[in-house]
């Protein structure tokens, strides 16, 4: 029947069907891009594979340690460096 080979077709594509999308995660365009389609982040497996800038990386554990009480500003600012 054509309905059971069309479902066939489709249930098909969808275990197998593979994207890979490429962007930086450097500056705005990722980050526009990811609130637009927010499904780009949520629903997929992101692999980096380039090494991340410093400041990059510097900036994403600030982000991430600021709700933690580390202490003094002295010893926030050995351990976020």
């Amino acid at each position: 029947e054509r309905k059971n080979c069309w479902d066939f077709f489709l249930n098909e594509i969808r275990k197998n069907l593979h994207v890979c999308l490429c962007f930086s995660p450097v500056g705005d365009d990722f980050r526009n891009r990811a609130k637009k389609f927010p499904a780009l982040v949520n629903c997929t497996v992101i692999d980096m594979f380039q090494p991340w800038p410093k400041d990059a990386l510097y900036s994403v554990g600030k982000k991430f340690l600021s709700s933690i009480d580390l202490g003094t500003d002295e010893e926030r600012d050995v351990i976020e460096r």
